[in-house]
């Protein structure tokens, strides 16, 4: 689950200080509602008790969603002026997590170090927007026959493809992953990510799939 601390705030308003509670570790898996208030840009927004405005205070957090292999830590943006040593002291901090991280949650990728919400915001609207394409690429795959293999989620991120890739039942490899996704395409040319796909697969040499899930 989500955990909170408490820390102490100033009001950019009246100046007021008071303690708030902020999430120091978030569960995107599990605490759907919390994910949704960094998508909607209302993670961490506090009301002063005094002046009663509304503002946003970031303080460090982790976030973790081990069915798509994500760990990020997610520091301030006002971080950025010493970003080098952040990211060190971050890495030196997950260091001796790292065995617990890979065996007890599932999660083998290196974590990614982020400044301020927007990055985390954009990556979470990314994978959202590539789950849909995902489902429906998925949906196509079955329809035809075809069967389906996992894709790491580090590499659908960084090649911009779909979760899974199309395979031909009792073949595999890269000319054979290629056909299939390439004939989901004829039927429906409104995927981008299945397009890039398409690019991935073929920029490849040999038959080999580097970026499927173990």
């Amino acid at each position: 689950m989500s955990t909170k601390g408490a820390f102490r705030v100033e009001c950019p308003h009246c100046g007021e200080s008071f303690d708030a509670d902020f999430w120091t570790v978030v569960r995107g898996d599990r605490d759907q509602e919390v994910k949704e208030l960094i998508l909607n840009g209302e993670f961490d927004l506090l009301m002063c008790p005094k002046c009663e405005e509304m503002f946003q205070h970031e303080e460090p957090f982790l976030y973790i969603e081990p069915g798509r292999d994500l760990l990020a830590f997610v520091m301030p943006e006002t971080y950025l002026e010493k970003k080098d040593e952040w990211v060190e002291r971050m890495k030196k901090d997950y260091a001796p997590l790292r065995a617990s991280f890979s065996a007890g949650q599932g999660l083998s990728g290196e974590p990614l170090y982020l400044f301020g919400l927007a990055p985390l915001s954009a990556l979470l609207e990314a994978d959202r927007d590539r789950e849909e394409e995902t489902e429906v690429l998925e949906f196509m795959a079955r329809e035809a026959g075809l069967q389906l293999l996992a894709v790491r989620p580090a590499s659908a991120r960084e090649l911009d493809i779909p979760f899974s890739i199309p395979m031909p039942a009792g073949l595999k490899g890269r000319a054979a992953a290629l056909k299939a996704a390439e004939a989901l395409r004829v039927r429906n040319d409104a995927l981008p990510r299945l397009k890039k796909l398409i690019d991935a697969l073929s920029a490849l040499e040999g038959d080999e799939l580097p970026f499927l899930k173990i």
